[in-house]
């Protein structure tokens, strides 16, 4: 195992739970409201370590396309215009959804006219449920105002949101104010800044289910008053996931980036190591802003949110690129293997990735299957003692894949066009790192589980369990013989980062209490229904189901019921870390009946009526409120609904379409005597269901000695007032009619009509 030569202390534990990255196998995002709206391009890249499917959709605009993507290739799939989220502090459906079969990694792209800008996604099992925005300022140009914004995507039904905006919104609310909203899967909520120069960093957002949250603005200034302007998209992270060590690197070609640092808590002191030592004293939702031409080492007491920023190509001294924003992940959060994507879209002409390691493993990081150090990139150390090295690598645009047999590493990419960019973090850990591993108790008479999620290769552990008992593994079990409160020690020593961390906590073992859970039910396919638990005090609950069902509230609901979510549900209450015994209740949900009335169709009937029959049903209603079986349809057609019960009670309708319409016929004569005896008098198309008609008739030498265009008129063989002489008369019938499917067409019918008297 490494040893480094110092140690740092915190008072806080800086460790991950779990080994958790930017890949997963579903995620959920959205778009912001763009400087371009409704005529920006929005796109989808999705990578892999394997060759993999599954399916992009947008639920609320009824919208999916299946995917496909090779091992370490990139697969892209354009959006419609409609997912961009237009509607201000307004529920919209436009939540993107990708579900695979095996991990991916997910970024996504917004781009128009020379403004681009991009962001790695984050799946689901990441998210967390408390956020602050990092944004930034709004621009008034040319009479219109290019707001701050952010943005909520729900990943769960009956999402409670709790928004507390930083600065003035569209609709009025203030930092005194507050937001509450509920939203369901896929559901997406704008938040975005009223004044002219309005910023929303610091808004805090806050849900009871994990949700996503993405934040920029949608054509920005960076720094204000750099004329050069581009939309800013990027996903935030959880607070759980924020760190307290961070290297900064300086974006390749240009004079300067811009920075925001955004604390978490009060009382939040951060130094900045770099060209000269910074030092700045945060509150929560508090941040400072700055500009920075050299690599920095971060740190400080409490977590903090980085953003680095791009700055627009008047200010940055470099030819190419424009504003951008990229939310830094601490090196607290490193990886062993980073897949990443750079973008091309958007006329993007350069391409970089920052990677940042530790400085003794710059030799052991591998860059597309060829060590760095053999590609003849060279490593920069910073931060105290040169702990850590980063370099800056020009790469072709596509997807890159970093590896490091060391302490991991953490990777940025970026790139620059004529007047766009783009940044965003190319793929780390995003593991809860302010959190403490000590089981808050157990149960008398049970073993207590002791697990820190830490690998045992990067970390020591010391435990103390009282009356001599120690341990240094990672996992364990330990059995308390009696009630009440056992203080816990462990000492962590992280061998990557050189940091030492001791926590405590008061086990307390407790008796076990029991649970009860509500009664079984039986209900219909596609009603709703609440589970409940028996109340508990200072408990949490952990339901589980069918269907991977899982909730941590006492009286979880389901909307709108399917049929895979039959059967047994299971909760249990957890008191000061003492979990009672299952309690189970079954659902029963029952297949709606499928009254079937045939596919919408035309009918041709003159005289008879048509029966309809939806099939064998307890009972019957249909839209006139009649309740037999079968339904006479009127002659005329029309649309007919019947709303049918089965034995079970169970509901269900159907409904079908009938259009009277009967294909075109006509008959022509070829002969007619026009001589007064009141029999074949007169010359005309006989026809049925005809739509319009022209009738032309020519004498031998094709004059016109008739016309009509509807079917009443008749030719009396007459022209002029002068009866027309015996003999053969040609015809054209030029006429509009019905198909037997119903369907119009157009057609010419050509003849002769002999005229004798």
């Amino acid at each position: 195992m490494l040893r480094l030569l110092f140690t740092i202390s915190f008072s806080a534990i800086l460790f991950s739970l779990h080994a958790q990255s930017n890949e997963g196998t579903e995620f959920w995002f959205g778009f912001m409201e763009h400087r371009d709206v409704g005529s920006n391009s929005m796109v989808v890249m999705i990578t892999s370590k394997r060759n993999t499917s599954g399916t992009v959709r947008i639920p609320g605009i009824d919208w999916s396309e299946n995917f496909s993507v090779a091992a370490n290739q990139v697969t892209v799939i354009n959006l419609p215009a409609s997912a961009e989220t237009t509607q201000n502090e307004s529920i919209s459906n436009k939540g993107v959804q990708v579900v695979s079969n095996d991990l991916v990694s997910v970024y996504i792209h917004q781009f128009h006219g020379f403004r681009s800008e991009a962001t790695l996604v984050l799946p689901v099992n990441i998210l967390g449920m408390t956020y602050y925005a990092v944004a930034y300022n709004a621009i008034f140009r040319r009479g219109e105002n290019f707001p701050s914004e952010f943005m909520v995507v729900a990943t769960k039904d009956e999402t409670n949101i709790t928004i507390s905006p930083s600065d003035i919104t569209e609709s009025g609310k203030g930092s005194t104010s507050t937001i509450n909203v509920q939203l369901n899967a896929g559901d997406t909520y704008l938040v975005q800044s009223r004044e002219e120069s309005g910023d929303l960093t610091g808004s805090y957002v806050e849900g009871d289910q994990p949700f996503a949250l993405f934040a920029g603005n949608s054509w920005a200034e960076v720094p204000v008053g750099c004329g050069a302007r581009d939309n800013l998209l990027e996903q935030m992270i959880p607070i759980s996931t924020w760190g307290k060590q961070f290297l900064t690197v300086p974006s390749a070609q240009v004079n300067y980036d811009v920075f925001r640092i955004l604390a978490a808590e009060d009382n939040t002191n951060i130094v900045v190591q770099g060209t000269g030592d910074q030092e700045y004293n945060l509150d929560k939702g508090e941040f400072v802003e700055y500009t920075e031409r050299s690599a920095t080492y971060i740190r400080s007491n409490k977590p903090i949110m980085v953003v680095q920023y791009l700055v627009g190509s008047q200010c940055s001294g470099h030819v190419y690129g424009d504003p951008s924003m990229v939310v830094l992940n601490t090196v607290e959060q490193t990886r062993d293997t980073v897949t990443l994507f750079n973008s091309s879209f958007e006329s993007i002409v350069e391409n970089f990735i920052n990677v940042i390691t530790r400085t003794i493993d710059v030799d052991l990081v591998e860059f597309d299957g060829i060590l760095l150090k053999d590609q003849g990139i060279v490593f920069t150390p910073v931060g105290t003692n040169g702990q850590f090295s980063y370099a800056r690598v020009p790469v072709e645009a596509g997807s890159h894949t970093i590896i490091s047999d060391g302490c991991g590493v953490i990777a940025t990419a970026y790139g620059y066009g004529e007047v766009e960019s783009y940044a965003y973090s190319g793929g780390a850990s995003f593991s809860t790192i302010n959190a403490n591993p000590i089981p808050e108790g157990g149960c008398l008479n049970d073993t207590v589980f002791f697990d820190t999620g830490l690998s045992p290769n990067r970390y020591n552990f010391d435990w103390d369990l009282g009356a001599g008992i120690t341990s240094d593994a990672a996992i364990f079990t330990h059995f308390f013989p009696e009630l009440g409160e056992y203080p816990i020690r462990l000492i962590l020593e992280d061998e990557c980062l050189g940091t030492i961390d001791t926590l405590y906590r008061d086990l307390e073992i407790s008796l076990r209490q029991a649970v009860v859970s509500d009664p079984d039910q039986t209900l219909c396919e596609g009603e709703s229904f609440e589970l409940g638990a028996t109340d508990l005090a200072g408990a949490r609950y952990e339901w589980t189901g069918p269907a991977a069902f899982n909730s941590d509230k006492q009286f979880p609901s389901i909307v709108h019921s399917k049929l895979n979510m039959d059967g047994e549900y299971s909760v249990i209450g957890i008191v000061s870390g003492c979990a009672t015994h299952p309690a189970n209740l079954t659902i029963d949900i029952l297949e709606n009946p499928v009254p079937y009335l045939g596919e919408d169709q035309i009918i041709c009937v003159k005289n008879l009526a048509v029966d309809l029959n939806p099939g064998s049903f307890e009972s019957y209603t249909w839209q006139d409120n009649s309740t037999n079986e079968n339904f006479s349809v009127p002659i005329g057609g029309g649309t007919y609904r019947v709303t049918v019960t089965d034995d079970q009670g169970c509901v269900a309708t159907d409904s079908i379409t009938l259009i009277q319409q009967c294909p075109t016929v006509f008959f022509i004569p070829d002969i007619f005597s026009p001589n007064g005896d009141g029999l074949n008098d007169f010359f005309q198309v006989y026809a049925q269901d005809i739509i319009e008609m022209e009738l032309t008739i020519l004498n031998r030498w094709g004059g016109v000695v008739y016309q009509s265009t509807t079917l009443e008129e008749a030719w009396n063989g007459a022209f002029n007032g002068k009866q027309m002489d015996v003999g053969v008369y040609l015809y054209e019938l030029v006429y509009k009619g019905y198909r037997n499917d119903g369907g119009v067409y157009s057609d010419n019918e050509y003849g002769t009509v002999t005229l004798v008297r």
